[in-house]
Parts: structure tokens; C-alpha cells; sequence
């Protein structure tokens, strides 16, 4: 972007498009962790532990796949799996809250 994303952003769009761009970015915020969190529960119930951030795995998996699927490139889908990997662990440091996570999360899709 060679700035800061939103301001890139708003410089390439209408304000409709970039009105929407961000509601896309809340939904997907949601979505996103709304898959850490049953991964995080799903991998704690399967294998005993809660130590291992196993719905940032979950998300890398699948949504980090998608993007390497979807936009041809293997660089995009491997920062989209570190990406997921560290909204797990940010899930998990902030102690399973939903509502700090999702606002740590969106900052990050959002900036």
C-alpha cells in the first residue's frame, strides 16, 4: 500500500465501495474468529490440552488454504496461515474473550 491500509484504501475507492470493503472486513472478523474458537474447543476436547493454539491451526488450515487456492499464490496462503496461527494465539492470550479478540483481529484486517 505504501501507507497505512485504510488510507490506501479510501484513496482507490468510492465511499461506498470503501463503506462496504469494511463491512466485509467486520464480517469476516467474525467469521474468522468465530473458527478459532470452535477449533480452540474442538482441539482442546480431542487431544487434552489447552496450551496449543488449535483453532489458529483450524483457521490456517482452512482459511489460509482457500486464499492460496483462490488467489493462485502460495505466498499469499502461507501469510494467511501465520496470520491465522497468530489470531489463535492472540485468542488464547487474551483468555478466550471473545469481544478483545475480535477487536484485535479486526485491527488487524482493518490496518
Amino acid at each position: 500500500w505504501g501507507t497505512l491500509k485504510v488510507l490506501g484504501e479510501w484513496a482507490g475507492k468510492t465511499p461506498l465501495q470503501f463503506a462496504f470493503q469494511y463491512l466485509y472486513y467486520l464480517f469476516e472478523t467474525l467469521l474468522v474468529l468465530l473458527l478459532i474458537a470452535f477449533g480452540q474447543r474442538a482441539g482442546e476436547l480431542w487431544f487434552h490440552t489447552a496450551r496449543v493454539p488449535w483453532g489458529g491451526l483450524a483457521a490456517g488450515l482452512s482459511w489460509g488454504l482457500v486464499h492460496t487456492l483462490s488467489k493462485g499464490e502460495l505466498l499469499v496462503g502461507l501469510t494467511a496461515m501465520a496470520a491465522a496461527l497468530l489470531y489463535g494465539v492472540l485468542y488464547l492470550l487474551v483468555h478466550k474473550r471473545m469481544l478483545p479478540a475480535y477487536l484485535l483481529i479486526g485491527m488487524a484486517f482493518m490496518l
